[in-house]
């Protein structure tokens, strides 16, 4: 891939840069370092755990899995509007899920899991109209799921396992039809499985264990062909 030099900076993409910093002032410990190279020394597009692309000179990846980063989500992050894959899995990032999410229409996969977030899942999700991979698992998230999930269409793995997430398990998820994968296992959902998931003619993986659930389970689970 063509490195992209300081001096290319001027034409680069202001808005990008900022969210980057803003996200970095963010981090309160960075053991690995990882950030250090971060700065005006070197064009954003290159800085690590960064993909842009090269001829809008956008971000359209900020992948920093496993790197112990300690610290919050910046709202900033929601400018970063070409933004596809958003992952900073198994770290200890505390705070909520910023809403600013929402406004990122091209993102396809959302990765936060093995963290230390709390607060409830955001309502406005839906306007990541592409997403298709929504990995929330192992935080402290409660409250309950958030009608406004149902509408993420493309939606194909989905896990909010490990949380303290309540209420019932929704119907709506039945609406999801391009679901492969749904991981609820281990919150505090009380209630029946819902009948309409059996709708999910794609799903390959289900897990309901280590919650609240009661009744029987759904008959029409054992005619579903692509459970595996």
């Amino acid at each position: 891939m063509p490195r992209l030099t300081a001096s290319a900076f001027a034409s680069g993409n202001e808005t990008d840069h900022l969210a980057l910093l803003k996200f970095k002032e963010s981090i309160s410990s960075d053991p690995y370092g990882i950030l250090l190279s971060w700065n005006t020394s070197t064009h954003f597009c290159n800085w690590p755990g960064i993909t842009c692309n090269l001829k809008l000179q956008r971000v359209t990846q900020l992948i920093l899995l496993r790197y112990k980063l300690e610290g919050s989500i910046s709202p900033h992050i929601g400018n970063l509007s070409y933004m596809i894959n958003f992952n900073l899995a198994i770290n200890n990032i505390h705070g909520k899920i910023p809403e600013e999410l929402g406004r990122l229409s091209r993102l396809q996969q959302l990765s936060v899991g093995n963290n230390l977030l709390v607060g409830e899942i955001p309502t406005n999700l839906t306007g990541c109209v592409d997403l298709r991979f929504l990995y929330l698992n192992k935080n402290f998230l409660t409250g309950k799921i958030p009608i406004a999930i149902g509408l993420l269409r493309k939606l194909e793995s989905w896990s909010v396992s490990r949380n303290k997430v309540t209420g019932e398990i929704p119907s709506f998820i039945g609406n999801l039809s391009s679901l492969t994968l749904l991981d609820v296992d281990s919150n505090n959902f009380e209630g029946h499985i819902p009948q309409e998931i059996c709708r999910l003619k794609n799903l390959t993986f289900a897990s309901f264990g280590g919650n609240k659930l009661t009744g029987t389970f759904p008959s029409c689970f054992y005619n579903m062909s692509s459970l595996t």
